[in-house]
């Protein structure tokens, strides 16, 4: 940087105003020369310590007051600052580098760097030029970074030889013979602020920044140094949220207030200000402490959070003790003018304390109403912050707090327990649930008291775990497992904040040994598998041979009443089905829990209507069998035994009209109803058929393999098996008619199909016995020829024409329902759906009699 003499006449300034010789362009300059003139005064009326202490020990000349007798002295130094100052106005600094705000902020960073081992402070520089460059009122950034590098620079150079210890603030003017500036007023005073004001009897200030003085009791605060030592008394008070002498705590107006009788100066009251805001946020936060320190109702993190900021308030109290000492012992020995001690002095020594104030007061303010996990994430958040020393504080605060949250959680997924006697946790347990409940209900998550550094996906896993100890060792009955694997677990594996990668590495190792265990012990111990294939193959009719065997021993007894049939009748039936089937080599606990019985039977119910079979569960296969899925079950086995059981009547009915086809040939006038009642019969057997192939194996064998691939599962738990095996019964409801879908309700439809079909039925079993009853009579009676012809007719002239109605009636009715449930599926969403519709009319049958009302006719036989 070099300097170059102006053109303009400040350098011939001092010559002109002795000279009287002023004209109208140097009347600018004038008004700069009297104000410097008089600054240089103002700063310089009394002799430096430096000076001071130097002429003392000489012997030169006496102080009195805090102002010395030596004129000569005082004028020589103020006529040398004088011309000094003059240099520097008469002066332009031209840098002889180009103004890039990177390059100078890159150079102020490599200096920290260098300077300092750690890089704390070069990031903290990077912060704040961030901001700097946020700023639109600031023009000449470039300029600020300079002027800052360049004294930097300058205050280490050789020129501070022989200054004392003075602020880090005025050090770097030192060297320009501006050590221990004393408070400068300004013209314009700053307005009073919230934690600290003055008066409204407070006088207004003078043109020169000073307020008038007070009454003449406090003459002593007059004098300006005096009065300083008396606020800096008053200040460490302030400190400590106690009312000083001439500074005070004022309830109403929330704030500090300076007494009115003294009278100081508009910058001496902003510095008062700004260092009341310590004891003002001191008061907040001590309040906060008294507050809840011995609640016991904040909780254990609260708790934990009060003895935190109890111990911050104690590293302060030391430092205020400190402070305290100092002062005390400098005013004591008459030291306060050389002493390295002042409000300004006060203001930077205390900025650490007020930034952690602030910090803990804003942390105060947020959390008045918080606890537990939920207090732990409030304050978490404010760990998102680019001030190093801020995310440093806030996690060094979350370490501690967060101990007796980890605690809990600790002992949740090694031992199961959920100790949490105030409800921190975000896990809450329900102690009115039942055991057979315990998975489903007894526990819960609380989502406001889950820690925002927990993922949804990590507190799900450790959701699971403390479940799972839970059921191994109440419902499992697998407790020696459980304490053995807290102990080789919890070993060695203390949980903490702020190692985030070893706390999921912890918690996913835990939850993988967790959840292996239990699904070992369901699938050893109980034989949960098993419990599989038995539903499959009972209830959802997967043993052929058992079936068929249960059918044709129940068919006689079911036609009648439901009244009439007893449970132990049906115990008997069932055994002896079990004994003639393959089914006798299952498990006998599989086969012990087989049951059959009745639903709620109603009014006009038969034994058809109302049988089913049962499956007993027990705890704990009772988490996975719910009463809703065994419901489930029951429901697709009565739609599947009303199948059969139409394949059994129609398998019956087409097998005797075959049988008795050879003696219906002497019944001439029945062979029209005989031949169609076969063609129809056929075409409900095949729709029956193709709708048991659809379900049994389109439906239920593809559904119960997804359900294996999900069992064998390396990675699954108990939750992603319960979750596959009520996915196994939605798919196969849903696809099996059982649910509605598209405003379409496929059940009623295909039951309605069903009564067709049993009405059909009853009309062919009228229609054989009058065929049986016709040849009977004609077997049995040898007249005449005319005898047997007035016989039949006046027998039977009714019978033919009144059964060839019903059938045709039922049949068109059947034929009508299933094309339009064909129709419906054909544009259902689901292509199993509409497969099936393809596969019930593969040669477009049905379509042709939709387009063609009149074919229907041909296919009555006719």
């Amino acid at each position: 940087m070099s300097f170059t003499t102006s053109n303009i006449g400040l350098s011939n300034l001092n010559n002109n105003v002795k000279n009287n010789k002023l004209t109208g362009g140097d009347i600018e300059y004038e008004r700069i020369y009297r104000a410097l003139n008089s600054l240089v005064k103002y700063f310089l009326h009394e002799v430096s310590p430096f000076e001071q202490n130097k002429n003392i020990n000489k012997g030169n000349f006496e102080v009195v007051g805090g102002k010395t007798n030596n004129t000569e002295l005082l004028t020589a130094r103020q006529q040398h600052t004088f011309d000094y100052c003059m240099r520097i106005l008469c002066s332009r600094l031209i840098p002889s580098i180009t103004s890039d705000e990177l390059h100078v902020s890159d150079l102020i960073k490599k200096k920290l760097i260098r300077e300092h081992k750690s890089s704390s402070k070069a990031l903290r520089f990077a912060n704040l030029f961030t901001k700097l460059q946020a700023q639109s009122i600031v023009t000449r950034k470039w300029a600020v970074l300079y002027f800052l590098l360049s004294v930097s620079d300058q205050s280490n150079s050789n020129e501070m030889t022989g200054i004392l210890n003075t602020a880090p603030i005025e050090q770097t003017f030192s060297f320009r013979g501006l050590q221990n500036i004393q408070n400068i007023s300004s013209i314009t005073p700053s307005p009073p602020r919230s934690t600290l004001r003055i008066q409204k009897e407070d006088p207004l200030p003078t043109k020169t920044g000073f307020p008038k003085q007070g009454p003449e009791l406090d003459n002593s605060l007059n004098n300006k140094y005096n009065s300083e030592k008396l606020l800096l008394r008053d200040i460490i008070f302030i400190f400590q949220g106690i009312n000083g002498q001439y500074i005070k705590w004022d309830n109403e107006a929330k704030s500090f207030i300076i007494d009115l009788k003294i009278s100081i100066n508009r910058s001496t009251v902003d510095l008062l200000h700004r260092l009341s805001e310590l004891g003002f946020l001191y008061r907040r936060v001590e309040e906060f402490v008294k507050m809840n320190a011995n609640d016991p109702f904040i909780g254990l993190v609260g708790q934990a959070f009060c003895s935190v900021l109890q111990h911050e308030l104690t590293e302060y109290y030391r430092f205020i003790a400190n402070l305290e000492a100092a002062i005390t012992k400098e005013v004591d020995n008459q030291q306060f003018l050389t002493s390295g001690i002042s409000l300004k002095r006060l203001l930077v020594w205390t900025q650490d304390s007020l930034f952690k104030l602030r910090i803990m007061s804003v942390l105060v303010e947020c959390c008045k109403e918080k606890r537990g996990g939920a207090l732990v994430s409030t304050i978490y958040n404010y760990t998102n912050h680019g001030d190093p020393f801020i995310q440093e504080f806030i996690n060094k605060i979350l370490e501690e707090i967060s101990r007796p949250f980890f605690e809990m959680l600790q002992r949740w997924i090694y031992e199961g327990e959920l100790d949490d006697p105030f409800e921190e946790f975000f896990v809450s347990c329900d102690q009115n649930v039942q055991e057979e409940d315990l998975w489903r209900s007894k526990y819960s998550i609380l989502k406001d008291m889950q820690p925002t550094f927990i993922s949804e996906l990590l507190a799900k896993k450790i959701f699971s775990i403390g479940k799972s100890l839970n059921f191994i060792r109440y419902s499992c009955h697998d407790n020696d497992w459980v304490i053995t694997n807290a102990k080789v677990a919890g070993m060695n594996k203390s949980l903490k904040y702020g190692d985030m990668v070893a706390l999921e590495s912890s918690i996913d190792a835990t939850y993988t040994a967790t959840s292996q265990r239990l699904l070992n012990i369901l699938f050893t111990k109980y034989k949960l598998k098993e419990h599989f294939i038995a539903l499959k193959r009972y209830l959802l009719l997967g043993q052929g041979d058992f079936i068929q065997h249960l059918m044709a021993q129940l068919g006689p007894g079911l036609g009648k009443p439901a009244t009439t049939i007893y449970h132990h009748n049906l115990t008997g039936i069932l055994e002896a089905a079990i004994r003639a089937s393959n089914a006798q080599y299952d498990d006998p606990d599989i086969l012990r829990r087989l049951d059959a019985g009745l639903l709620e039977v109603s009014s006009g119910d038969v034994g058809w209507d109302v049988f089913s079979l049962f499956y007993r569960v027990d705890s704990p296969l009772n988490t996975i069998f719910t009463p809703q899925a065994m419901h489930q079950y029951l429901k697709i086995f009565n739609l599947l035994w009303r199948l059969k059981r139409v394949e059994h009547d129609l398998s019956f009915c087409w097998r005797r009209n075959m049988t008795s086809a050879r003696s219906f040939l002497r019944v001439e006038e029945l062979q029209k109803e005989i031949n169609t009642s076969r063609l129809v019969c056929s075409e409900m057997i095949h729709f029956v058929y193709q709708l048991q192939y659809y379900i049994l194996f389109e439906v239920i064998e593809c559904s119960w393999d997804e359900l294996v691939t999900d069992i064998h599962n390396p990675s699954g738990d108990l939750d992603s098996l319960i979750e596959a095996h009520n996915k196994y019964l939605s798919n196969v409801a849903n696809k099996s008619f059982l649910n509605a879908s598209n405003n379409q309700n496929y059940l009623s439809r295909l039951l309605k199909i069903i009564g067709f079909i049993f009405q059909y039925k009853n009309c062919l079993d009228e229609l054989h016995n009058l065929g049986v009853k016709e040849t009977i009579r004609r077997d049995n009676n040898s007249g005449s020829r005319k005898d047997q012809n007035h016989s039949r007719n006046d027998n039977n002239s009714e019978n033919p024409k009144a059964i060839q109605e019903c059938l045709n009636e039922v049949a068109s009715q059947f034929k009508s329902e299933v094309v339009n449930l064909l129709t419906a599926l054909a544009h259902h969403q689901d292509t199993d759906l509409r497969f099936l519709s393809v596969s019930l009319d593969f040669n477009e049958f049905y379509h042709v009699n939709e387009k063609y009302p009149g074919s229907r006719k041909r296919t009555l036989g006719g």
